[in-house]
Protein backbone atom coordinates (compact mmCIF):
# COMPACT_ATOMS: atom_id res chain seq x y z
CA UNK A 1 0.00 0.00 0.00
CA UNK A 2 1.39 3.62 -0.63
CA UNK A 3 1.48 5.98 2.14
CA UNK A 4 -1.00 7.95 0.30
CA UNK A 5 -3.40 4.89 1.18
CA UNK A 6 -2.45 5.15 4.62
CA UNK A 7 -3.45 8.46 5.59
CA UNK A 8 -5.25 8.93 8.75
CA UNK A 9 -7.98 11.18 9.68
CA UNK A 10 -9.12 11.76 12.96
CA UNK A 11 -12.75 10.92 13.11
CA UNK A 12 -15.05 13.67 12.96
CA UNK A 13 -12.79 14.64 9.53
CA UNK A 14 -13.53 11.22 7.99
CA UNK A 15 -16.98 12.04 8.92
CA UNK A 16 -17.49 15.06 7.81
CA UNK A 17 -15.75 13.98 4.28
CA UNK A 18 -18.12 10.93 4.48
CA UNK A 19 -21.03 12.74 4.35
CA UNK A 20 -19.97 14.90 1.66
CA UNK A 21 -20.75 13.03 -1.52
CA UNK A 22 -24.65 12.03 -0.39
CA UNK A 23 -24.98 16.14 0.30
CA UNK A 24 -23.73 16.88 -3.28
CA UNK A 25 -25.64 13.96 -4.45
CA UNK A 26 -28.75 15.24 -2.91
CA UNK A 27 -28.16 18.76 -4.19
CA UNK A 28 -27.89 17.69 -7.82
CA UNK A 29 -30.96 16.08 -7.91
CA UNK A 30 -32.89 19.05 -6.14
CA UNK A 31 -31.64 21.07 -8.83
CA UNK A 32 -32.94 18.86 -11.42
CA UNK A 33 -35.77 18.37 -9.36
CA UNK A 34 -36.62 21.85 -10.02
CA UNK A 35 -35.43 22.22 -13.27
CA UNK A 36 -37.87 19.75 -14.74
CA UNK A 37 -40.93 19.92 -12.25
CA UNK A 38 -43.00 21.76 -14.87
CA UNK A 39 -42.95 18.91 -16.83
CA UNK A 40 -43.46 15.94 -14.14
CA UNK A 41 -47.06 14.49 -14.30
CA UNK A 42 -49.25 15.10 -10.99
CA UNK A 43 -48.09 11.57 -10.13
CA UNK A 44 -44.45 10.05 -10.49
CA UNK A 45 -43.65 6.46 -8.96
CA UNK A 46 -42.11 6.79 -5.69
CA UNK A 47 -41.51 3.35 -4.61
CA UNK A 48 -40.31 -0.04 -7.23
CA UNK A 49 -41.12 -3.22 -6.84
CA UNK A 50 -39.96 -6.22 -8.23
CA UNK A 51 -42.47 -5.78 -10.86
CA UNK A 52 -42.04 -2.09 -11.37
CA UNK A 53 -43.62 0.90 -10.25
CA UNK A 54 -45.89 -0.01 -7.39
CA UNK A 55 -46.29 2.87 -5.38
CA UNK A 56 -47.02 6.87 -6.47
CA UNK A 57 -47.47 10.34 -5.08
CA UNK A 58 -46.18 13.93 -5.86
CA UNK A 59 -43.00 15.04 -7.69
CA UNK A 60 -42.52 17.16 -4.36
CA UNK A 61 -42.84 13.80 -2.48
CA UNK A 62 -40.51 11.58 -4.73
CA UNK A 63 -37.77 14.24 -4.29
CA UNK A 64 -38.34 14.59 -0.43
CA UNK A 65 -37.72 10.57 -0.69
CA UNK A 66 -34.34 10.72 -2.23
CA UNK A 67 -33.60 12.56 0.98
CA UNK A 68 -34.32 9.20 2.62
CA UNK A 69 -31.86 7.36 -0.18
CA UNK A 70 -29.22 9.87 0.57
CA UNK A 71 -29.38 9.68 4.33
CA UNK A 72 -29.24 6.13 4.59
CA UNK A 73 -26.72 5.82 2.21
CA UNK A 74 -24.40 8.45 4.10
CA UNK A 75 -24.90 6.79 7.69
CA UNK A 76 -24.28 3.29 6.31
CA UNK A 77 -20.75 4.82 4.88
CA UNK A 78 -20.87 6.52 8.26
CA UNK A 79 -20.69 3.86 10.41
CA UNK A 80 -18.31 1.80 8.25
CA UNK A 81 -15.91 4.40 8.11
CA UNK A 82 -15.66 4.80 11.76
CA UNK A 83 -16.15 1.09 12.50
CA UNK A 84 -12.86 -0.09 13.17
CA UNK A 85 -9.41 2.06 13.48
CA UNK A 86 -8.16 0.18 10.90
CA UNK A 87 -10.89 1.63 8.15
CA UNK A 88 -9.80 5.17 8.63
CA UNK A 89 -7.93 5.29 5.27
CA UNK A 90 -8.66 8.55 3.19
CA UNK A 91 -8.75 6.98 -0.23
CA UNK A 92 -11.03 3.28 -0.11
CA UNK A 93 -13.64 5.46 2.37
CA UNK A 94 -13.89 8.67 0.00
CA UNK A 95 -14.31 6.98 -3.43
CA UNK A 96 -16.79 4.47 -2.57
CA UNK A 97 -18.58 7.30 -1.20
CA UNK A 98 -18.56 9.00 -4.20
CA UNK A 99 -19.11 6.08 -6.36
CA UNK A 100 -22.30 5.07 -4.35
CA UNK A 101 -23.61 8.90 -4.55
CA UNK A 102 -22.63 9.45 -8.00
CA UNK A 103 -24.32 6.38 -9.11
CA UNK A 104 -27.43 6.86 -7.17
CA UNK A 105 -27.64 10.63 -8.18
CA UNK A 106 -27.54 9.18 -11.69
CA UNK A 107 -30.46 6.85 -11.32
CA UNK A 108 -32.52 9.35 -9.43
CA UNK A 109 -32.30 12.04 -11.88
CA UNK A 110 -33.30 9.66 -14.63
CA UNK A 111 -35.68 8.78 -12.77
CA UNK A 112 -36.98 13.02 -12.53
CA UNK A 113 -36.37 12.86 -16.59
CA UNK A 114 -38.45 10.13 -17.24
CA UNK A 115 -41.00 12.09 -15.31
CA UNK A 116 -43.13 8.41 -15.37
CA UNK A 117 -41.15 6.09 -13.95
CA UNK A 118 -40.23 4.40 -17.50
CA UNK A 119 -36.65 4.73 -17.38
CA UNK A 120 -34.85 2.81 -20.73
CA UNK A 121 -32.88 -0.46 -19.95
CA UNK A 122 -29.37 1.04 -20.53
CA UNK A 123 -30.25 3.15 -17.42
CA UNK A 124 -29.74 -0.05 -15.06
CA UNK A 125 -26.31 -0.22 -16.59
CA UNK A 126 -24.94 3.24 -17.08
CA UNK A 127 -25.81 4.20 -13.49
CA UNK A 128 -23.33 1.88 -12.13
CA UNK A 129 -20.84 2.45 -14.96
CA UNK A 130 -20.98 6.14 -13.61
CA UNK A 131 -20.09 4.82 -10.22
CA UNK A 132 -17.51 2.96 -11.69
CA UNK A 133 -15.53 5.34 -13.70
CA UNK A 134 -15.27 7.45 -10.39
CA UNK A 135 -13.32 4.20 -8.99
CA UNK A 136 -11.52 4.25 -12.15
CA UNK A 137 -10.63 7.84 -12.39
CA UNK A 138 -9.37 7.52 -8.46
CA UNK A 139 -7.21 5.06 -10.08
CA UNK A 140 -5.65 6.24 -12.73
CA UNK A 141 -5.21 10.29 -10.66
CA UNK A 142 -3.55 8.09 -7.92
CA UNK A 143 -1.02 5.87 -10.51
CA UNK A 144 -0.45 9.85 -11.92
CA UNK A 145 0.59 10.76 -8.45
CA UNK A 146 2.98 7.93 -7.75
Amino acid sequence: MRTADRTELSPARLAALTVVPFFAGLAVTVVVYFVVRDDLPSRVPTHFGTGGADGYGSPGRATAGNLVVYAIEGVLFLIASLAREEQRTVRPTLVAAWAVSVTTTYFLCALLLAGDGSVPAYQYAAAPAAGGAVVLGSRLLSRRKA
